[in-house]
């Protein structure tokens, strides 16, 4: 990694405000992303004595960076017919039977957003579940939770990309568990899930 840098210490760069060669000190900074969906508090970075700019960022600060960008959490919330949220209690009950059916639910979800952003499942795969008549129905039920918001953005990409609804896609990944959890046509991710939620 090279050299470490304390808060305090000086140093030289090229400030791109300035457009010069100047003096610069370590400090603490709030860095805005480059989303802009928000900033990262607490990063050490090279600060331009002159005008304030951040002139450089120390390679020691990215695991700092990473580790809070990943931390970064959003609610998701999704309203549902009240028999399709039976469903989703019912794959919980199946994880872990010993255990509150509602604790379970995020883990659940999570686990196959998760797995739909990183493309280890197929959008394409759950929008046959749209056609289940267990879709249907009054939404007088509510799921929510909150997740990695990074996690999550992917997973919306995904949806973009195949037209889907944030609500839609619930829908189909709850339906895709029943299948999968219920009716034994994963074990594996029965085993998976089941391992995430008790060591939580």
């Amino acid at each position: 990694m090279g050299k470490f840098y304390c808060e305090g210490d000086a140093s030289k760069g090229y400030c791109s405000r300035c457009k010069s060669v100047v003096r610069t000190t370590f400090k603490l900074t709030t860095l805005p992303l480059s989303s802009k969906r928000g900033s990262v508090d607490g990063v050490l970075a090279a600060l331009c004595d002159i005008c304030g700019e951040v002139v450089s960022i120390p390679q020691q600060s990215t695991p700092r960076i990473r580790e809070i960008l990943l931390d970064k959490k959003c609610s998701v919330e999704a309203r549902i017919p009240r028999h399709l949220r039976d469903v989703l209690l019912s794959v919980c009950s199946e994880v872990a039977s010993d255990t509150k059916a509602t604790e379970i639910e995020p883990f659940v979800i999570r686990y196959y957003i998760a797995h739909i952003a990183h493309n280890k499942i197929k959008l394409d795969q759950l929008k046959k579940h749209l056609k289940s008549r267990l879709t249907e129905g009054k939404a007088n039920d509510r799921i929510s939770f909150r997740m990695s918001d990074q996690v999550f953005r992917k997973f919306e990409e995904k949806l973009k990309a195949f037209k889907m609804s944030k609500t839609e896609a619930l829908k189909a990944i709850i339906l895709q568990a029943k299948t999968d959890l219920i009716d034994k046509g994963a074990p594996r991710r029965l085993r998976e899930i089941s391992m995430s939620a008790s060591a939580a």
